[in-house]
C-alpha cells in the first residue's frame, strides 16, 4: 500500500501529534502543506486530515489511533486496560480543556494579537492564565507516577500534549509556570528526547518589520 498522507502544517500543534505518531511508529508518510480553513480534504476545514491508499480520515485522535493499530512497531495504547482508559481519559481532556485554553486563547494572543494597538489582549491573557494554571496542576500530578501520563511508556496521549507544552513553555505566563511544577521538567525532558519530538520541532515564526 502507498506511504500515509498527512494534510496540514508542520506549525500545527494537531499535525505534529499525528506526525509524531507516525515516527514513533516507524511509519513512512508525507506531509503535504495545507493551512487550516482551506483544507479541502477535511470536511470543516481543519488539519490534519489523513489519506492511505483509499482511506481517508480525519481528526487528529483518530488518525493517530489508525496509525497505532493498523501498522507494526511499538504499541502507543496500554495493553492494561487501567492505563488505556486513563490514555483516553487524557485524550479526550487534552481536547476538550487544555488546546483551547492554553493554545487557543494564551498562545494564540501572543502570535496573533488582538488588543488595543496590535498588542496581546491582556484581560484574554490573564483569563486564560487562570485555566491554564489549574490544568498544569493536574497534569504535574499526572506525572507523579512516570515520565509519561500512564506511567513509564510513552502513549498517544503524550504525542497530544507535547506540541501544545512546546508553544505554552515559550510564553511568559507559562514557561513561569511550567518551571515551578515538580514533575514536568522530568517529563519534557523525557519526551524532548525522542525522535519523534526531534523531527518535528516547528519553524520559527516569520520575522516582520
Amino acid at each position: 500500500m502507498t506511504d500515509l498522507i498527512l494534510h496540514g502544517i508542520p506549525a500545527s500543534t494537531y499535525v505534529r501529534s499525528a506526525r509524531m505518531a507516525c515516527i514513533e511508529k516507524g511509519v513512512p508518510y508525507t506531509l503535504e502543506p495545507v493551512m487550516p480553513k482551506a483544507n479541502e480534504t477535511h470536511p470543516f476545514g481543519k488539519v490534519p486530515s489523513m489519506r492511505h491508499g483509499d482511506f481517508t480520515l480525519y481528526e487528529t485522535s483518530a488518525i493517530m489511533h489508525y496509525v497505532d493499530e493498523a501498522f507494526p512497531g511499538p504499541r502507543l495504547t496500554p495493553a492494561d486496560p487501567r492505563k488505556r482508559a486513563r490514555m483516553e481519559q487524557w485524550i479526550s481532556a487534552i481536547n476538550a480543556y487544555y488546546d483551547g485554553a492554553m493554545i487557543r486563547r494564551l498562545v494564540v494572543q501572543y502570535a496573533f494579537p488582538s488588543g488595543p494597538g496590535g498588542q496581546p489582549d491582556r484581560v484574554i491573557i490573564d483569563k486564560a492564565a487562570e485555566e491554564v494554571r489549574h490544568q498544569i496542576a493536574v497534569l504535574d500530578a499526572a506525572y507523579a507516577e512516570g515520565p509519561y501520563l500512564t506511567g513509564d511508556d510513552i502513549s498517544l496521549a503524550d504525542l497530544l500534549i507535547a506540541p501544545i507544552m512546546y508553544y505554552l513553555a515559550r510564553t511568559p505566563e507559562g514557561g513561569d509556570m511550567l518551571k515551578s511544577a515538580k514533575n514536568i521538567p522530568r517529563a519534557g525532558e523525557a519526551i524532548r528526547a525522542r525522535k519523534s519530538y526531534q523531527d518535528t520541532i516547528p519553524p520559527p515564526p516569520p520575522k516582520h518589520g
